[in-house]
């Protein structure tokens, strides 16, 4: 499911699959998600954490939320983490921004339809 706010929508991807959708809107942005994800990744290793570990947990992760339906529903927080984590093997390298099977594709929002479009279908 794509969540769209009112400047569009990034989306993740993992293994060819649409794993995570965020809105961008509201004070939320790419640069804002990122700079999440590089706070979450900076904590993580203050706690002791080593890179190779933390890329390991990470593609864990994704992998589980890519395949396993134990969550049902997500929540905010849910989606917000995967993203976090997708953005996290970016900037680590693991996965590229813009890769084949991998990575971000950031949409704008819906275009509204002209009242020549509404028309025509009628």
């Amino acid at each position: 499911m794509i969540y769209e706010g009112e400047n569009g929508s990034v989306n993740g991807y993992f293994k060819k699959k649409l794993i995570v959708s965020r809105p961008l809107g509201k004070g939320k942005s790419l640069e804002t998600y990122k700079t999440e994800a590089l706070r979450v990744l900076i904590e993580a290793l203050r706690e002791g954490n080593n890179l190779p570990n933390i890329k390991k947990l990470a593609l864990i992760t994704l992998k589980n939320f890519r395949y396993e339906e134990t969550i049902k529903e997500p929540t905010a927080e849910d989606r917000d983490f995967v993203l976090f984590t997708l953005l996290i093997l970016i900037k680590l390298g693991v996965i590229e921004e813009d890769g084949e099977q991998e990575g971000l594709l950031v949409c704008g929002n819906k275009k509204p339809k002209r009242g020549c479009e509404i028309h025509s279908r009628q």
